[in-house]
């Protein structure tokens, strides 16, 4: 049987290494069905002119240096256009996943499948680990569509994007909501969560591509 893949993208001023560290019960729960590749931000990220909002940490310990998605004016179009490319230069790549910053670049590639024929093809599920924060302009939201793809969006009641983290699943078409008690990271879920997301998974690989 074919072993599919998803692409994990970590959040603002995380690592590939981060990102893994924080999936392990998921990627555990999944082994059977989909791997997981870790990939860094495209910005290496300077700490001394770098600052996070207030009320986000970075995990400790883990990662060896900084990085983040968008460049110096976070525009993150060539961040979009890298994924793209690698998602449809690799058959096996079926989903993405992406916590805090990274579910920004989520969003990102749900809308651009609205008229991409073949990442639309490609992509059968998204996983959103709370949210990015990013306060789109009033014009740049009203432009959104819906995302259709199938996505799992998690809350987390001690998050302080909690609030964030509700406005953005309405950016998808029935999302499976999960909710945490996590604070702002990928969730530690319960065993019946971990069996919701799995169905979830086996269910979306299992659908057809129009």
């Amino acid at each position: 049987m074919q072993q599919y893949k998803c692409l994990a993208l970590p959040g603002w001023l995380n690592d590939a290494d981060i990102m893994k560290s924080l999936m392990t019960q998921l990627e555990k729960s999944l082994a059977s069905i989909i791997t997981f590749e870790y990939l860094d931000p495209s910005y290496d990220v300077n700490k001394s002119i770098t600052q996070l909002p207030s009320n986000i940490q970075v995990p400790q310990g883990v990662g060896k240096k900084l990085y983040r998605w968008g460049d110096i004016h976070l525009d993150h179009s060539q961040d979009v256009t890298n994924l793209r490319a690698k998602i449809i230069n690799d058959p096996t790549i079926v989903g993405v996943v992406g916590f805090s910053h990274g579910t920004l670049l989520v969003t990102e590639l749900g809308q651009l499948a609205h008229t991409d024929i073949e990442l639309r093809k490609r992509l059968k599920f998204f996983m959103a680990f709370s949210c990015h924060g990013i306060k789109a302009k009033k014009e740049i939201f009203s432009q959104k569509r819906l995302i259709t793809i199938p996505t799992i969006q998690t809350v987390g009641q001690r998050d302080p994007l909690q609030m964030e983290s509700l406005i953005q699943s309405s950016e998808f078409l029935n999302p499976l909501m999960i909710y945490t008690d996590a604070t702002h990271r990928v969730p530690i879920f319960s065993f019946e969560q971990l069996k919701q997301i799995k169905k979830f998974v086996q269910s979306a690989l299992e659908q057809p591509k129009l």
